[in-house]
């Protein structure tokens, strides 16, 4: 072996040791960061969503609830030891049988002046959403002060998403002239927000068909559907609507959400399978 080699070998050698050396020492700094992570469990699927994009990396978020192919929540859970417990206010913790007394127990809000239905669109609600994520920074940021300012600036990506997706909806279905008509309980909201051409029945006709005027839903539902126009449904479109429009093929049940990814990558898959079934009613163009 040459000089060179034998100088190049031993370096070589060093470097390795050093390596080995510190490797100990990473997988220390990295339990004690995964140690170090505020653990949260929140009281609906809802709140996980949002809360797990405004925490990041600095906290684990679990859902003490989830939510089946239908819309509705189960409680599958209990707070863990140590964990800290975010919930809209008091009457949402104690559906979920935690105690207002709780010391682990953190409210977003003193009382939630809405419906339930109401609560359920505000997560659909390009305008309510920031409110619902900056409340929910605070809370966060009250229990782990030191990331204050991660917490702000993982708020405002925030809002620069909901712009952004917003803005690939209306991109993604621009000049298409493709109209619907909003069925849904809940997720009409964004999509309302999202594409043009979405009609959504005025208030006092959506109430007179939940009171039992069959004659004049129907033809609604006969007139939509001899102009071509996609009916849309979610899992929270009451049944008196849902029995009336499942008479109709030209329709769309759009899915809950899953509860276990990005809720933007949720909101870009409703848009792609609108998108997609609108496509489908096109004619072809040769």
């Amino acid at each position: 072996m040459t000089k060179a080699a034998r100088v190049f070998a031993a370096r070589f050698l060093l470097a390795l040791v050093a390596l080995l050396a510190l490797l100990p020492a990473l997988g220390a700094e990295s339990a004690w960061a995964a140690q170090r992570r505020v653990k949260i469990a929140v009281t609906s699927q809802w709140l996980r969503e949002v809360a797990s994009f405004i925490c990041g990396d600095q906290a684990t978020v679990r859902s003490l609830s989830v939510m089946d192919e239908a819309g509705r929540e189960r409680l599958v859970a209990r707070p863990a030891r140590g964990e800290i417990i975010i919930a809209f206010d008091a009457a949402d913790a104690a559906r979920h049988r935690i105690s207002e007394k709780n010391k682990n127990l953190r409210l977003l809000f003193d009382k939630v002046q809405v419906t339930e239905d109401e609560l359920r669109g505000a997560f659909f609600d390009p305008a309510m959403l920031p409110f619902v994520a900056q409340e929910i920074m605070k809370a966060v940021s009250k229990i782990d002060p030191e990331s204050y300012a991660y917490y702000q600036r993982r708020l405002a990506e925030f809002q620069s998403r909901i712009d952004s997706a917003i803005g690939v909806g209306r991109h993604m279905l621009a000049g298409s002239g493709a109209k619907l008509l909003d069925l849904t309980g809940a997720e009409g909201v964004w999509i309302r927000s999202s594409i043009p051409g979405v009609v959504r029945p005025p208030d006092e006709v959506w109430n007179g068909w939940l009171a039992g005027d069959e004659t004049a839903m129907r033809a609604a539902l006969d007139e939509a559907s001899r102009r071509g126009w996609l009916l849309l449904l979610d899992p929270w479109t009451p049944e008196a609507i849902r029995a009336a429009a499942v008479a109709y093929p030209n329709r769309l049940t759009l899915a809950a959400p899953s509860g276990d990814g990005d809720i933007f990558v949720f909101f870009h898959d409703m848009l792609t399978m609108i998108a997609a079934r609108l496509g489908e009613n096109q004619p072809d163009k040769k």
